[in-house]
């Protein structure tokens, strides 16, 4: 099964009940953070008076209703950049602690020969999605300046945007799903072998992570595509280890 195919099936699966719950855990969660989110933006930015940005007082006594415009436009471009860049860490941490319910409906429906996950701490878990939301965090902050140099040249900074959290996503995703049937070494080797089919997945989920309404059930679709993705792999039975239990015919 390609990866179109994996995702279409995963987007069949989206009126589980199963996966509407998690789904509406994630879309309270995520508008709560950025409300309180864009609150500490709104104060930030009205702290910062016209004398601040470069001694621009006399904009305000002279044209107040420009400056006022300009300012709206400053916090709204502030609060854009932030939910853009930040979208993605801050959902799949919330979601993060519920998909083990999405990957057990998905492979409950489409792979019910598969033997009982590996146990894994909740240690490691939190260790995954913490290690996720920090990467994407810092790595798009450390960009940042390389966005706005590129800001002129659009294909190029959206290729990069695309490029760089694709890989973060599907890494993201993948251990979610992985890491229950292999240990973290054979998992990794897994993934180093197809990373061109992991970043081809990973770039699609930050494609729909990045349209308005719909970024909301992405994170839930990410974890149903991985299954997927991670059962369809080619030569996969090959990493499997003792604490996977016996591979399953579905690679």
């Amino acid at each position: 099964m390609g990866v179109i195919q994996s995702f279409t099936k995963a987007a069949q699966q989206l009126p589980d009940p199963r996966l509407r719950r998690v789904l509406l855990i994630g879309i309270a969660g995520s508008l709560a953070i950025f409300v309180l989110l864009w609150m500490v933006v709104w104060w930030a930015v009205g702290a910062v008076t016209w004398e601040d940005v470069w001694g621009l007082s006399w904009l305000m006594e002279t044209f107040p209703s420009v400056a006022s415009a300009v300012g709206g436009v400053a916090f709204t471009a502030v609060m854009l950049i932030v939910t853009f860049l930040f979208y993605p860490a801050v959902i799949t941490i919330i979601v993060g602690f519920f998909l083990e319910e999405v990957v057990q409906a998905v492979e409950a429906r489409h792979y019910p020969g598969e033997p009982e996950p590996r146990p894994q701490p909740l240690g490691e878990v939190l260790a995954i999605t913490t290690k996720f939301a920090l990467l994407v965090a810092g790595l798009n902050i450390l960009f940042l300046p390389i966005y706005l140099l590129l800001f002129l040249v659009p294909p190029l900074n959206i290729i990069l945007y695309y490029l760089l959290n694709g890989y973060l996503v599907s890494r993201e995703y993948y251990e979610l799903v992985a890491l229950r049937r292999l240990e973290p070494r054979p998992a990794r080797q897994l993934r180093r072998r197809h990373r061109g089919r992991m970043l081809f997945a990973g770039v699609i989920l930050v494609f729909f992570m990045t349209i308005p309404i719909i970024n909301f059930v992405t994170p839930v679709l990410a974890a149903a595509f991985m299954v997927h993705i991670y059962q369809n792999l080619p030569r996969r039975a090959e990493f499997a280890t003792e604490t996977s239990g016996p591979p399953a015919n579905n690679a």
